[in-house]
């Protein structure tokens, strides 16, 4: 029986890039045309522009550097609800990494268990909030790891930015940031400490943890990263910022 010779078939690699970028430009254009709807970010519209300082522990300071570094933050309400009413919080902070290039970090409101920590929630006021990064940090070769900050005892009970911004007029807000991965038991890392931010250090109101980290740290899994860098770039674009 003859040998068949089966043609070479060449993947029309354009078209195919085309039509597998038609997902990513649907949910960045779904994020952009929200934000120019709304005139702000598609998520947590409403917030106070902090500054203030973190202190790594010993062994993360290869990470954030040694010493008191600078940081300037944001704290938000995620839907905007009425005053008072629950909501998800987010807090959102900007660090210098140990090169002293920008690492953006936004969190929200979620629960600590293997699925809730997944999860946005509703918090009925400051006080009680717990939040987490969602999804997990890869640092260099280590396991998957969540981050989530803790409140320190004292600030509002209820989620009202009218509450938390009077209460900030005499005090600040600290906050313990931890690391959590499956089989691994929390590490504290580090300790931030905020205080309303004066007109000069409102560089940013606007925190995108994809564009600013490290190299070597990377959300896990590399999908869900790449959405939430779309979802950014979308909100960015509608606010006029550009990509």
């Amino acid at each position: 029986m003859p040998s068949l010779t089966l043609p070479t078939l060449t993947s029309p690699a354009a078209p195919v890039a085309k039509v597998a970028e038609f997902p990513a430009a649907a949910l960045r254009g779904a994020f952009a045309v929200g934000a120019r709807l709304r005139h702000a970010r598609v998520f947590h519209p409403d917030g106070l522009e902090l500054a203030g300082r973190l202190h790594a522990e010993p062994e993360f300071e290869a990470l954030f550097g040694a010493g008191e570094r600078a940081v300037i933050a944001r704290l938000s309400k995620g839907a905007g609800t009425p005053s008072g009413w629950p909501d998800v919080l987010g807090l959102a902070f900007r660090v210098l990494d140990h090169d002293d290039k920008p690492w953006d970090f936004a969190l929200a409101t979620t629960g600590e268990s293997l699925v809730g920590r997944l999860l946005v929630t509703l918090t009925r006021g400051w006080a009680s909030a717990r939040y987490g990064s969602l999804v997990p940090y890869r640092f260099g070769d280590s396991t998957p790891m969540w981050i989530f900050a803790e409140p320190e005892p004292g600030q509002p009970e209820s989620a009202a930015i009218a509450d938390l911004a009077e209460h900030l007029r005499e005090h600040q807000v600290t906050f313990r940031l931890y690391a959590s991965g499956f089989g691994v038991s929390k590490q504290h890392i580090a300790t931030i400490a905020l205080r309303l931010a004066e007109p000069a250090e409102q560089r940013t109101d606007y925190f995108d943890p994809m564009l600013n980290a490290p190299q070597n740290v990377v959300m896990v899994p590399r999908a869900v990263g790449r959405i939430r860098e779309i979802a950014y770039t979308g909100s960015r674009r509608g606010r006029g910022e550009g990509a």
